[in-house]
Order: structure tokens, then C-alpha cells, then sequence
């Protein structure tokens, strides 16, 4: 039995995941900016391995998503920081 040739073609882009879901965590947990730095890093290396390697939008969106959510995470520790710091 052979499988359809779209199952033979998808292949999952576990980076830009994982990078999505560290981007996410880091909105709410985030430690002195680790989580933000770890979801951009791998973010970034998620999106230009996507496009090289051709993967789908789909892929390349996810990345993009998780470099956002690692820049709001970091701003978010930012300003939870100076609000704390000048009370």
C-alpha cells in the first residue's frame, strides 16, 4: 500500500514549533529575559532554515509568530521591571 504523495511530502519544522511554544511560555513566565532570548534565537534560526530549505508559509509564519512573541515577552519583563522598580 502507498501513501498519498502529500503525506510523502510533509515534513514538520519541529524548530519553529518548539520556538512558538518558548515564545508563548515567555509571555508569562519569563526569567531575566532567558525565555525572550531563547524563543528570538531560535525563532530566527527557525525562519531562515524555513526558507531555505523551502518549507511551507505555514512554517515560515509560525517563526515569524515566535520572534513576536519573544519581543513581547522581553518588553513585558521590561516594563513589569520599571514599574516595579519605581514604586
Amino acid at each position: 500500500m502507498t501513501e498519498p504523495s502529500s503525506a510523502a511530502d510533509a515534513k514538520v519544522n519541529w524548530l519553529a514549533i518548539i520556538a512558538l511554544v518558548v515564545g508563548v511560555v515567555s509571555i508569562f513566565f519569563n526569567l531575566y529575559l532567558l525565555l525572550s532570548a531563547i524563543a528570538i534565537v531560535l525563532g530566527i534560526v527557525a525562519l531562515f532554515s524555513a526558507r531555505r530549505a523551502g518549507d511551507r508559509r505555514a512554517y515560515q509564519l509560525i517563526a515569524i509568530l515566535a520572534i513576536v512573541a519573544g519581543a513581547v515577552g522581553a518588553v513585558l519583563v521590561i516594563v513589569s521591571n520599571t514599574i516595579s522598580a519605581s514604586l
